[in-house]
């Protein structure tokens, strides 16, 4: 879980990116954001040489739940897109929802799944 914290600087990142107006603020915001991104990266460098290996059977089963919910992610904003294109269905969809869901939709499968799948 731990881990799986040291991610929130990338995730305060991308909503500054994504929500903040082309600023002086939005900048400095991206400069700190960034140097607390490297930080945490060479955090999880340092604290993987003491992770635990894993046979090739959980590996199998991480590589197979990623797969699965990359699969399920890309089918439901397909569906959403779809919803979109249609007349008589009436879905808002912008670039950066999309360009977030997607953001969203790579994270989870390769970071989120692979720690809940080690524990189980």
């Amino acid at each position: 879980m731990n881990k799986l914290l040291s991610y929130v600087p990338l995730l305060f990142l991308l909503l500054a990116v994504f929500i903040l107006e082309d600023s002086v603020l939005k900048w400095v915001l991206c400069g700190l954001l960034g140097v607390l991104v490297a930080t945490s990266k060479l955090w999880r460098v340092k604290t993987a040489s003491l992770a635990i290996e894993y046979d090739e059977r959980v590996n199998a089963n991480i590589q197979a739940w990623s797969v699965r919910t990359l699969f399920v992610m890309n089918a439901v904003l397909v569906l959403g897109l779809l919803l979109a294109s249609q007349s008589s269905v009436e879905v808002e969809l912008n670039v950066q929802l999309i360009i977030g869901y997607l953001l969203v939709s790579l994270f989870v499968p390769f970071y989120v799944v692979p720690m809940v799948v080690k524990r189980f």
